[in-house]
């Protein structure tokens, strides 16, 4: 599973956030990338791929104290969302037309 995560850093625990990153204490194995908007450097944007929501909730937990603002959103692949949409174009194509 993929998720897309929105933070905004707790600016008040960002010291310890900080600390606790540098010493390594937070597990980010599932962390596939992270970017920081410009104008808003205390938003974050994050992948990160997991096997299921449990293990998602288990690595995710200890990072949130740090954050004052958390928007989650499962997300898939480009590939997958090709499938999804043909899928969707497939159920919405009419039924057989009824012979009169």
């Amino acid at each position: 599973m993929l998720y897309l995560v929105k933070v905004r850093v707790d600016l008040k625990k960002l010291p310890e956030f900080g600390a606790r990153l540098v010493r390594g204490e937070l597990d980010n194995s599932a962390i596939c990338f992270t970017h920081c908007l410009k104008d808003d450097p205390a938003v974050g944007l994050a992948i990160w791929e997991v096997a299921d929501e449990q293990e998602f909730k288990t690595k995710f937990d200890p990072w949130r104290p740090y954050y004052s603002e958390i928007e989650l959103s499962e997300v898939v692949t480009p590939a997958e969302a090709q499938q999804l949409l043909l899928q969707r174009l497939g159920s919405e194509s009419p039924s057989n037309e009824e012979e009169t």
